[in-house]
């Protein structure tokens, strides 16, 4: 009888989905609608794209950032998730199509280090100072390309069969990024910064509505003396 050895990984997702399928029991309807609209936000900015050596320029950076910002690390996470799902169970939402055979694309690597990236993102966006949001969103983004660099080296080296040292794939897949990628930080901290206040006021007024609704319903529920 075969049985199936449970590792380090397997044992990572299992607990991811636990984690996040409890956070999911406690999301409103307009955290879903917001996760729904930034979902559909990275998979069309996936869609602009072009090509630079073997790996292709897209907007993700600038939406991923502002997934990572509105909705947090948590939130910014499950989006992620599912966006890595339904590209590989064959929905084409990447910027070359979808499918399993995507893992053996050298720019897989980016994707996967998409995860680690909104975590800090969300992380930072919790900071008050400006200047932490900036320092985690950039740290965030460099854990992307370290990422990116190391599956691009191994798919190149053990399943495509071409020798590039680190340095050449740096240059092949950070450095034609990093002005694209860095400025798009800067951007979306601009956009964040401004629909924040927005968002804000949004809920305060909720809150007002629902505090006015609970109070004339209290009102109304009072014994009236006979």
């Amino acid at each position: 009888m075969n049985y199936y050895q449970l590792n380090i990984f397997d044992f990572f997702i299992i607990c991811s989905i636990i984690y996040f399928g409890d956070k999911m029991n406690k999301l409103k309807i307009k955290d879903l609608t917001m996760m729904g609209l930034f979902l559909a936000i990275l998979i069309v900015a996936s869609k602009i794209s072009f090509q630079i050596g073997p790996i292709p320029i897209t907007l993700q950076t600038l939406s991923l950032a502002l997934v990572g910002l509105i909705l947090g690390p948590y939130k910014g996470v499950i989006v992620v998730l599912t966006y890595l799902v339904m590209g590989l169970i064959g929905i084409p939402v990447f910027s070359q199509g979808g499918g399993f055979d995507y893992i053996f694309k050298p720019s897989f690597g980016y994707i996967i280090g998409f995860i680690p990236m909104i975590l800090l993102i969300g992380i930072g966006r919790n900071f008050n100072n400006k200047s932490m949001k900036y320092l985690f969103s950039i740290f965030g983004l460099i854990i992307d390309y370290i990422f990116g660099v190391i599956y691009m080296y191994l798919i190149m080296k053990y399943y495509l069969d071409i020798n590039k040292d680190i340095i050449e794939l740096i240059n092949l897949g950070v450095l034609p990024f990093i002005l694209k990628d860095f400025l798009s930080i800067i951007l979306a901290s601009i956009v964040y910064e401004r629909l924040n206040v927005f968002i804000n006021n949004e809920d305060k007024n909720m809150d007002i509505k629902y505090n006015k609704e609970l109070f004339w319903t209290g009102v109304c529920q009072v014994d009236t003396p006979k």
